[in-house]
């Protein structure tokens, strides 16, 4: 990666209240809840039970991860688009509508 220096300097001087310059099993803070914990498997069980989880499995199967860092508006947008079946009427990349 050619600007993986200045990356890294950004990341220090961004992350100062982290002891680490790496996103990767970043704690949560306390007042998160973590999805795979007892405690979220049953606020999802308890969602789903009260019918409050119509829309997640719509959103969970168009699930894509971002690019690059600049991409999360972009990466959100095609997640919800394609959540929603909205479709453009138009080809963007050889057979790709998003």
């Amino acid at each position: 990666f050619p600007n993986l220096a200045l990356m890294e300097k950004m990341l220090k001087t961004c992350s100062r209240s982290f002891s680490s310059a790496s996103f990767y099993r970043r704690p949560l803070p306390a007042t998160c809840v973590s999805f795979s914990s007892k405690e979220g498997k049953d606020l999802f069980s308890s969602a789903m039970s009260e019918g409050y989880m119509a829309t997640y499995f719509n959103l969970a199967e168009q699930f894509s991860t971002q690019d690059e860092p600049a991409y999360c508006g972009l990466s959100s947008l095609s997640i919800v688009l394609n959540a929603l079946e909205i479709d453009p009427g138009r080809i963007w990349k050889g057979p790709w509508r998003w």
